[in-house]
């Protein structure tokens, strides 16, 4: 992921890797958004690990930084979903247009009647 994210490839923002911030060490911090982003894995999902993440969050969120946590499954099986989410999150954090939905079918023109 990081190769992606990082200098601003991906993301029209700048991030950092293994960012020191409090107690904590973030997987990927952009302080102009304010956003956090957390990469999961197992043990994440035990009792232990989300006590602990909550926890984390619970710290950052008051300080006004916004926490997004993908699993390590959603990051090698749907790079480009997690990519689009995270680009969704930025453009809200840093008051952008948001990403144009995806183009639907339009309904048919009606002719002109005289």
């Amino acid at each position: 992921m990081w190769q992606l994210i990082r200098n601003r490839q991906r993301c029209q923002a700048k991030f950092r890797r293994q960012h020191k911030l409090g107690p904590y060490i973030l997987d990927f911090f952009c302080s102009d958004a304010k956003l956090v982003i957390e990469c999961d894995g197992l043990p994440h999902f035990t009792p232990v690990g989300i006590k602990k993440d909550r926890i984390r969050s619970q710290w950052l969120n008051p300080v006004g930084i916004e926490v997004i946590r993908f699993t390590s499954d959603e990051i090698e099986n749907d790079m480009q979903g997690v990519l689009f989410a995270i680009d969704v999150v930025l453009k809200r954090l840093l008051k952008q247009d948001a990403p144009p939905h995806p183009p639907t079918d339009s309904p048919p023109e009606e002719e002109n009647r005289s």
